[in-house]
């Protein structure tokens, strides 16, 4: 019998069977092996309207639908498609893209800072999440963190360091609730190491690890939490450290 805990997202059931599984509801589709999820839909609209992209599929959901493009880069068949906002919506997506049949993923987006000196645009490669999130108790076994795929991050790694592009590999804060970022848990999450917060890293790499795909992250700093208050730093008005970072990652992803 299945054993009751403390706590019902401790609950973690390895069976790989669900009773709702993509695979029964997502037909394949011959598409390439590499995806690039995005976080920018204004690069997207971009490409759209440079004539750049072709609908290959469409993740469906009660709120939004999202396409799936194709494209070309350096020659090469690539897919892109734009991320759904917090854990669950990007839980749901990565499995529908996989089911589809993609395999490899580069996932690129911005995310707060929390130490200073962090400027806005620096990239920041996470090798590991903290956990404050539901969807991975789902996937994985309860712990604090999960780590990124190792050979996805050594390959994001060793691409900035072959073109010497400035970056930071450091551990990011996954949390459901961004409304609830207080001084405390800021705090804590410095102590433990923490560079960035974001609300999906720690789905992605659970799914990528339960589907056995490979999937890494490139974030850039964003709005800045290190402060006594808030400051914006009018992140989303940075249209080129966007742009630049998801032809980043259409390079990274062909090398994973």
């Amino acid at each position: 019998m299945y054993e009751k805990r403390e706590y019902p997202i401790l609950e973690f059931d390895p069976n790989s069977k669900a009773k709702i599984d993509p695979s029964h509801l997502i037909s394949k589709v011959n598409v390439p092996e590499y995806c690039v999820i995005t976080f920018f839909g204004d690069v997207i609209n971009e490409m759209l309207l440079a004539d750049k992209l072709k609908t290959v599929a469409t993740f469906y959901s009660a709120t939004v639908n999202l396409p799936i493009y194709e494209t070309k880069y350096n020659e090469k068949s690539i897919a892109i498609v734009q991320g759904y906002l917090g854990a669950a919506g990007s839980a749901g997506l990565l499995e529908e893209l996989i089911a589809t049949g993609f395999k490899k993923f580069i996932v690129c987006g911005a995310a707060g800072v929390l130490q200073k000196g962090i400027q806005v645009g620096h990239l920041v490669v996470p090798y590991s999440a903290v956990r404050d999130e539901g969807v991975s108790y789902h996937y994985v076994e309860p712990s604090r963190e999960i780590a990124c795929n190792e050979h996805a991050l050594n390959t994001i790694v060793k691409l900035f360091e072959t073109e010497g592009i400035p970056y930071i590999k450091a551990k990011t804060w996954t949390t459901d609730a961004f409304y609830r970022e207080t001084e405390d848990k800021i705090a804590l999450r410095v102590s433990e190491g923490c560079v960035t917060v974001e609300m999906e890293a720690a789905a992605f790499f659970a799914v990528s690890k339960f589907r056995n795909v490979v999937l890494g992250q490139i974030l850039f700093g964003g709005d800045d939490l290190s402060g006594v208050e808030w400051d914006s730093r009018q992140f989303n008005s940075r249209g080129e450290i966007r742009k630049s970072l998801v032809e980043l990652s259409l390079k990274a992803c062909l090398k994973l």
